[in-house]
């Protein structure tokens, strides 16, 4: 979604996420499962959904003009990063007017039904969408690559002792489309061309929050 908001509602079923890489890797995802009868907004970043979230409930369309919901689900995704992730995003919902779900991975009773998916599960360790992208590839070749490599640079003496797990995440994600025949440099544009796994199990509880969608 940019910065202005979508400039309209067009179907029943939206995902909103964090970013354009995620819109990328959702878009090919959904569509790779056979779910196609929806509509991504991007909400432009974690710390954007306070604001924007409103926005996009009160963007032409999402309501019919009986002031009654035309959009039926709302499934929004997020990454972890912190422990307090899923309340964040209830609160951001319940203080728009719109009833969260009780627990993350599910949809709530309301009208429309809203559903909370924190990335990368809970059944995957991790804070973000590249442990999950990493967690469906993990037996492929181009692993051991990825981790010699991490485990290489890891071992220099000027490499910070502090980096973040996420930062290496990250990173070891960016080696591993680095080993691919066409080197691309998202997540996104990895799952646009087929690198990730979309047969992984890694991916069932992902896949059972957006049926959905369906």
């Amino acid at each position: 979604m940019p910065n202005s908001g979508p400039n309209t509602i067009t179907n029943k079923k939206i995902l909103a996420v964090e970013g354009i890489d995620e819109k990328n890797f959702f878009d090919k995802l959904l569509k790779y499962w056979g779910i196609s009868d929806f509509q991504i907004e991007d909400i432009g970043g974690k710390d954007k959904f306070p604001k924007r979230f409103p926005a996009l409930l009160k963007t032409t369309g999402f309501f019919a003009p009986d002031e009654t919901p035309f959009v039926t689900h709302l499934a929004i995704v997020r990454d972890k990063d912190e422990d307090e992730a899923f309340t964040s995003i209830s609160n951001i919902v319940a203080n728009a007017g719109l009833e969260p779900p009780t627990k993350q991975s599910t949809f709530s009773k309301g009208n429309p039904k809203v559903g909370i998916f924190i990335m990368p599960g809970e059944t995957v360790d991790g804070t973000m969408l590249e442990d999950l992208c990493l967690k469906t590839v993990e037996n492929s070749p181009a692993m051991k690559c990825v981790n010699d490599f991490s485990s290489c640079v890891s071992e220099l003496k000027a490499t910070p002792k502090n980096i973040p797990k996420a930062k290496v995440q990250v990173f070891k994600a960016q080696v591993f489309l680095a080993a691919q025949t066409e080197t691309v440099d998202s997540v996104g544009l990895c799952a646009q061309k087929g690198y990730w796994d979309f047969e992984s199990p890694a991916l069932e509880e992902l896949k059972q929050f957006l049926s959905h969608l369906k």
